[in-house]
């Protein structure tokens, strides 16, 4: 129905770990993404292209993040670099495929000592595939509202700095009583 399959993560996708890096600095050309949740420096050299989807391999509180690298980066020893091998998978669909199965990725999540994501139950996530126009038609209005709230975000708190200044100023001029004190003057 629809054009829609559902395979196996590890049949579309490689999944693979990266490694530590020789030198982490605070700057460079490409960041370092470690237990794939953030930024965690920076390095001269790549050793992942960009496209890709991370998440972390193990870690404290990273299990179940999903991102997207668009630029080439160093992938980290607690990361997987997820990336498609077919050209019928684009692997933004497939990022913010996996992003919406958050619940499904923590569920694989292993307990005790350093919680930890295995790949081999990674690579039996199934995703739903459908043909690659409805792919690029899905990526096309999520990356609209992604911008969109993006934009919002960033924008959002100076507005609400902004409406915070001017509940000020009229709070304290209502409260000083100006308007009544010059009324009584003119009296």
């Amino acid at each position: 129905m629809f054009g829609l399959v559902t395979i196996k993560l590890g049949d579309l996708c490689s999944i693979k770990v990266g490694n530590k890096p020789k030198e982490i600095n605070s700057f460079g050309n490409y960041e370092y993404i470690n237990a794939g949740t953030s930024n965690s420096g920076y390095t001269d050299v790549a050793n992942a292209a960009g496209d890709c989807i991370t998440t972390p391999s193990r870690g404290q509180g990273g299990i179940g993040y999903v991102g997207y690298q668009q630029n080439a980066f160093w992938c980290g020893p607690l990361c997987y670099q997820i990336r498609s091998l077919t050209d019928k998978l684009l692997n933004k669909y497939l990022y913010y495929y996996m992003l919406s199965n958050k619940e499904y990725i923590l569920g694989l999540k292993h307990e005790g000592g350093v919680p930890a994501l295995n790949i081999k139950e990674l690579q039996e996530m199934p995703i739903k595939l459908p043909t690659l126009e409805k792919q690029e038609r899905i990526v096309r209005i999520l990356d609209k509202f992604d911008k969109l709230v993006s934009v919002i975000s960033e924008g959002l708190p100076a507005e609400i700095e902004l409406r915070k200044k001017q509940y000020e100023y009229y709070r304290d001029k209502l409260l000083s009583f100006e308007e009544l004190k010059n009324e009584e003057s003119r009296k």
